[in-house]
């Protein structure tokens, strides 16, 4: 019975966890993690972890101390959710050579993807989640062997609670609707455009299109009686679009409120800079719109994307013969 107790004492040594690094909110627009020292026998880390809830972003502080017999190569250092969405720091994690018996803290900022389907359809990364795992890659110089060492932070259940309550709100994204009648409307008109290549290529998704070159990628959000939305227009093509700035628009069943109010502006992300509303071969812009608006049936009514008058190709030819319904889908 010794040698079985006393690989049971040296598993616990090696691989013992503290409950050093409990937090408790102190700061009321911050989320604190609690997270428990690990020792692997190799490396030795003292965790900590914060969110920013005005940033909406996660700030951990790491110590990392190597009590192997060799040097530590450290490679990456990750958090992800408990679905399993991996983020990196936002800021560039350099390699580094962590030398024996030495010790070094580093602060890293994270922006994780808290809702993978909230952020491709509204750019918003979601609420906390109440738990996260870090993961710390590493190697013992000279070897061929990569290990990974996994720790959870986990936030106060009441405190958690009272976050969600007080900050978090009712989120409405909306997609385009693919079975419409648009793609064969389109197709059909695209046909009789000259200023396009023949035979023109339509393809459409719940938040993309592309059109002969042109690649089109919607995001939005409704809060709070305010409509938010980022279309990105990239111009692979041999053609110059023009756009009317103006013409941009998101309504409900097809016609304006007298308290709709929209702001529009244009960023050309990359490319030619003389003229914004010309997009030609190369550019990439992103037109951003904010639209106070109060849906009757916020979350159940669908709305319409105006397209139509707002891209000109050469001639003024409109490349949209139609808008494009949007439908809701509640977060």
């Amino acid at each position: 019975m010794k040698l079985p107790l006393l690989l049971i004492f040296t598993t616990t040594l090696f691989y013992s966890c503290t409950n050093n690094n409990k937090k408790s909110l102190s700061n009321a627009n911050e989320l604190a993690y609690n997270a428990d020292n690990i020792n692997t026998g190799a490396l030795n880390v003292e965790p900590a972890l914060t969110g920013d809830i005005k940033q909406q972003e996660l700030s951990a502080q790491l110590k990392l101390s190597n009590i192997a017999s060799k040097d530590l190569e450290m490679q990456e250092i990750a958090i992800s959710t408990i679905d399993g969405s991996h983020s990196l720091p936002t800021s560039a994690f350099t390699p580094f050579l962590l030398k024996q018996g030495s010790d070094t803290t580093l602060t890293l900022k994270f922006n994780p993807y808290n809702n993978y389907k909230l952020y491709q359809i509204t750019g918003m990364h979601g609420s906390f989640k109440p738990t996260y795992n870090f993961s710390i890659t590493y190697k013992v110089t000279g070897s061929d062997r990569t290990s990974t060492l996994s720790l959870k932070a986990t936030a106060e259940k009441s405190e958690y609670l009272a976050y969600l309550k007080k900050y978090v709100k009712p989120v409405i994204g909306y997609s385009f609707n693919t079975d419409g009648g648009f793609s064969e409307n389109q197709r059909k008109y695209l046909e009789t455009l000259k200023q396009l290549p023949q035979p023109p290529f339509l393809f459409l998704t719940n938040q993309e299109i592309a059109i002969s070159g042109l690649n089109f990628r919607f995001k939005n959000y409704y809060q709070q009686d305010t409509l938010h939305a980022d279309l990105l227009i990239v111009n692979h093509s041999n053609f110059v679009v023009k756009i009317i700035q103006d013409a941009f628009d998101i309504t409900a069943e097809d016609k304006l409120s007298p308290g709709d109010v929209k702001t529009i502006s244009i960023e050309k992300v990359s490319g030619t800079q003389q003229n914004l509303s010309m997009l030609e071969k190369g550019d990439r812009v992103l037109i951003h719109f904010k639209k106070h608006i109060k849906l009757k049936a916020p979350g159940k009514e669908s709305l319409q994307l105006n397209l139509a008058k707002v891209f000109m190709v050469k001639g003024d030819k409109a490349l949209f013969a139609e808008d494009l319904e949007l439908l809701p889908e509640n977060f």
